[in-house]
């Protein structure tokens, strides 16, 4: 190659590395403005972005500092927030057309804008102050040019439109009935109620939010110091490839910080702290059906007009009995009755206020904590001296001296055992230990069943090939792990044949047959959907990560045609599996899975007994970003200090000139 080939390619070769360069230095779009004016604002607040993702805000008053949090969310969850609120006012069909009318119908029977604006009314007035700041901030950074130039609203020709006070309360509302299980239906369900439950499974695939009951919140003393401890939560978010939860802290004159993971939207708080104490509540809300002796005279009905764009517009016909939601009747005399505490006119919000430190004991009705009354409010505190409590009464306690584990899954417990051994054996290592992928059910079932395969020795290749793997597996469900495959592969045919997984105290004859059985139909299975190269079985490829972008997953009931970019830039998010819903860093389950799928959305939050710090992991992607996807990486993300991220921007909140 001739000197002068040398100096073209060098030459290409730098001006492709400055490109990439340039592009990751640009990002996605026009950058924080350094100046904004906010009304009603009493002082000047500043925020500062870091290049982390996390926001800091320096306010001297609640109430500006709010109006700083609506700002934040509002830059950087504007998509979010903008469908979660139409989500909630049900008027998706608006902006999406005739396709989402069902969501919108849905969300109209729930109630969720309707009994928003009575709670509104119903709140103290510095409570509403603090919201009415909250949804200026907030109506600020969605008028911003970073906003409207936003792909997902330039494609599809939309602006964000203007948030009303009383509009948190209906995403709150939203965000609590995500919280729920899925209602039984038992007694001869009607069509309309089976409709009912359609509707609902689809307003939780539209969302991509579903899984919330395998969250779960820790706390553990050091093994030195019993002054020193950790909190740990972490929320299982569903399937959202968007970002959900900002974190900022909130810094004021002459005290310390409050430290804060937020949802976009409305001003909730599931996990913060403020130095003296911290707090993680799991999200879950309460409801049920009742089948009940009705009066048709004591029906009181309601009205909304439904008008998707284009099409017809729609009258939605709502029915209340006894304090509940008449669902269709199933005979003259009886009917189904939907009891949610959503269906009233309270709020969470000043519970939130108070928890964060962010009301004022001044405020009429707030001499005492307000209680929770949308979600369970189950969780753990923890204060400055190391102890914690237990919040409400969650379903699943693990308790020992040393540590506690609340949550509601039944793998809650296998959990609370691999937090008890790495307590034992080593120092306080909240980010080390939330990342272990190692099983205790795995550790313990499996050795006590492997006797029962020992006739398959011999039979053929593809079983002596399986069984070297399961044999020699250690428990840990890594994303490059095969015997993790064959194990839970071997637990799903188990189960699919007899209704469980096996256990040691199953007659041993029997329970011999079915589990040889139950291991070829396995090994049948994996080599019919990958092959019989034994090689490919890896955890990462059964128990994929894919992720929904919001909106952009749904093009086959948007009117809007979303196929250039949901297929490009919007398509999910592939990313390696890992871990399992029995380890302590979580995961998939083959014999457990979500109603709605895999949930692979995950946020962890730490922190310490008395410092005002908040270290979290979570997966952080933008679409639009110059080479995202080349840049994302397959491993887990790496912890991220709130209080300590690199300055990138900032942004002077000033009150608007009257």
């Amino acid at each position: 190659m001739s000197r002068r080939s040398y100096v073209g390619l060098a030459l290409a070769l730098f001006l492709a590395a400055g490109a990439v360069l340039w592009g990751r230095m640009a990002g996605s779009g026009p950058s924080f403005p350094a100046r904004q004016s906010i009304p009603r604002l009493a002082d000047s607040v500043t925020i500062e972005w870091t290049a982390q993702n996390t926001a800091r805000i320096e306010a001297t008053s609640t109430t500006d500092g709010l109006a700083a949090l609506g700002y934040v969310h509002g830059m950087t969850r504007s998509w979010v927030a903008t469908v979660w609120r139409r989500t909630a006012l049900g008027t998706l069909s608006r902006w999406f057309g005739p396709g989402l009318v069902p969501l919108d119908r849905h969300a109209r029977q729930l109630g969720f804008g309707h009994h928003a604006r009575r709670a509104y009314r119903q709140l103290p007035a510095r409570a509403q102050n603090r919201l009415r700041a909250y949804t200026q901030g907030l109506n600020a950074a969605l008028r911003s040019n970073r906003v409207s130039q936003q792909e997902a609203f330039v494609v599809l020709g939309k602006t964000p439109g203007q948030w009303a006070p009383w509009h948190p309360l209906a995403v709150e509302r939203l965000l609590a009935w995500i919280g729920t299980s899925f209602l039984p239906l038992s007694g001869g369900p009607t069509d309309e109620l089976q409709a009912f439950q359609t509707r609902d499974r689809l307003l939780r695939r539209w969302l991509h939010l579903h899984g919330w009951d395998r969250s779960v919140a820790w706390a553990a003393q050091s093994t030195t110091d019993s002054t020193r401890a950790a909190l740990f939560t972490r929320y299982v978010l569903g399937a959202s490839a968007n970002p959900l939860i900002q974190e900022v802290s909130l810094h004021w004159p002459k005290r310390d910080p409050t430290v804060l993971s937020s949802l976009p939207g409305a001003p909730l708080f599931p996990t913060g702290t403020t130095g003296h104490r911290a707090w993680s509540y799991l999200l879950g809300s309460s409801a049920r059906l009742d089948r009940v002796v009705w009066d048709s005279t004591q029906v009181h009905d309601r009205y909304e007009r439904v008008a998707p764009r284009p099409g017809r517009e729609r009258l939605v016909r709502v029915r209340r009995y006894d304090g509940g939601l008449l669902l269709p009747p199933t005979s003259p005399d009886s009917a189904w009755v939907l009891r949610w505490p959503g269906l009233g006119t309270h709020s969470d919000v000043p519970r939130w206020f108070a928890e964060a430190d962010l009301g004022s004991t001044s405020d009429a009705g707030e001499q005492s904590t307000p209680p929770f009354h949308l979600l369970r409010g189950t969780g753990l505190v923890l204060d400055a001296e190391g102890d914690w409590a237990v919040r409400g009464r969650p379903p699943i306690v693990e308790r020992t001296p040393n540590s506690v584990l609340v949550g509601r899954s039944p793998w809650v417990r296998y959990q609370a055992q691999s937090l008890r051994a790495h307590r034992a054996r080593s120092p306080l290592a909240p980010a080390r230990w939330s990342a272990s992928d190692s099983s205790t059910w795995a550790a313990r079932l499996l050795p006590r069943l492997l006797s029962r395969l020992a006739s398959l020795s011999g039979t053929a290749p593809l079983l002596d090939d399986a069984l070297a793997y399961l044999r020699n597996w250690n428990y840990t469900y890594a994303p490059s792990s095969i015997g993790a495959v064959l194990f839970e592969q071997w637990m799903r045919a188990h189960q699919a044949s007899i209704g469980h997984v096996p256990t040691p105290s199953d007659p041993s004859y029997f329970a011999t047959l079915r589990s040889r059985r139950a291991f070829q139909r396995a090994v049948d299975t994996l080599a019919a959907r990958y092959g019989t190269d034994v090689r490919q079985w890896r955890w990462e490829r059964i128990a994929s990560d894919r992720r929904h972008f919001l909106g952009w997953s749904a093009d086959s009931i948007v009117s809007a045609d979303l196929r250039p970019l949901s297929t490009t830039r919007f398509s999910p998010l592939r990313r390696p599996g890992r871990g399992h819903s029995s380890a302590l860093a979580g995961g998939p389950s083959l014999t457990t899975s979500a109603p709605l799928g895999p949930a692979p959305a995950q946020w962890e939050g730490w922190t310490r007994s008395g410092q005002p710090t908040l270290t979290v992991r979570r997966l952080r992607f933008d679409p639009s970003a110059f080479l995202a996807r080349s840049w994302l990486r397959d491993d887990r993300p790496a912890p991220v200090s709130v209080t300590q991220g690199e300055e990138s921007a900032t942004t002077r909140l000033v009150p608007a000139q009257p």
